[in-house]
């Protein structure tokens, strides 16, 4: 006989945890350690539970590696999916306490995909590679700093500031790549990865660390995740743009970086790029385009009957 998971909500903020069932709030606990802990008991008294928690900038991340090393089911949905579900039943409040409710009853509802364990390396990879995102950011804010600045000590101050910001990015570099060789599923990926013209090491890192799921999706799963799927806006006779929306941010603006390369020296995504623009499409409607298909051969490659198949310059255009 099939068992009937039981859908738990959690509401996440920086500091707590609320704890609901679909009917009734449950608890409230520190978004800490010892708080995990006493959440995970609270768990586990209801048999086949399954939580269901919104992304939260990141503050959902500890306590989702916490109940998946518990070996507790866990799906981390979209807030707006929610809180779009929540006005659909005409409920405009919001609590914390309220939301962690309607998460279990949008759990309920719409049965979302469990969010799967993020293995030990792409977690670290991914710390790697954000922060280094974040120290070329503080950079570029220092440069603009500098072209402002009159003053000569400040100036010497500032430039101080960017050469040490160099310095940890370089270094962040080098744990990356260190990381990458210490791992054969890595190497295996960046090689694919990187034969694809227009793909450096960076956007290489981004993908490896920001889309592990490449290679096990279909192409318009892969599109869709990385938000390169133009979305269709119609309704009678009008006819909208499309446009694109959603997805992992991070993967997109890599790919879109290395698409605007690709389009002046790979053979295949030039002429489909040039067949774009003579058709009309506006330049970045036309990278986007030769984003998506460069992701699209990229996740074709990376499957694992694939992995030997040539590069793109070969393909049908």
């Amino acid at each position: 006989m099939k068992t009937t998971p039981v859908y738990l909500g959690i509401d996440v903020s920086k500091r707590t945890l609320h704890l609901a069932t679909t009917e009734k709030f449950l608890d409230k606990f520190d978004n800490l350690p010892a708080g995990h802990e006493q959440l995970i008991a609270m768990v586990r008294k209801f048999p086949h539970a399954i939580v269901v928690m919104e992304a939260s900038g990141g503050y959902e991340r500890l306590v989702t590696e916490a109940l998946q090393a518990a070996e507790v089911p866990v799906a981390v949905v979209q807030p707006s999916c929610v809180r779009f579900f929540a006005k659909s039943v005409n409920m405009l409040a919001k609590t914390d306490k309220i939301d962690a409710r309607f998460i279990a009853k949008f759990g309920t509802a719409t049965q979302p995909a469990l969010t799967p364990k993020t293995p030990e390396n792409t977690r670290k990879l991914r710390a790697l590679s954000d922060r280094r995102q974040q120290v070329v950011e503080d950079r570029v804010r220092e440069m603009a700093r500098l072209e402002a600045c009159a003053d000569a000590e400040v100036a010497a101050c500032i430039r101080d500031s960017i050469e040490s910001l160099n310095t940890v990015e370089r270094n962040l570099d080098e744990q990356i790549e260190r990381l990458i060789q210490t791992d054969a599923e890595f190497q295996k990926k960046a090689q694919i990865l990187s034969s694809q013209k227009g793909v450096g090491q960076k956007t290489v890192n981004v993908l490896l660390s920001h889309f592990p799921e490449l290679g096990t999706l279909t192409r318009g799963q892969a599109a869709a995740l990385a938000g390169l799927a133009p979305h269709a806006r119609e309704s009678g006779n009008w006819c909208g743009r499309r446009r694109i929306y959603g997805g992992r941010a991070a993967a997109r603006c890599a790919l879109y970086m290395a698409a605007k390369t690709a389009a002046r020296w790979c053979p295949v995504i030039s002429a489909f790029y040039q067949r774009l623009r003579q058709r009309g499409k506006p330049y970045n409607v036309a990278i986007i385009a030769c984003a998506r298909k460069m992701l699209v051969h990229l996740n074709t490659q990376l499957k694992p009957e694939n992995r030997k198949s040539p590069p793109i310059t070969t393909i049908a255009t």
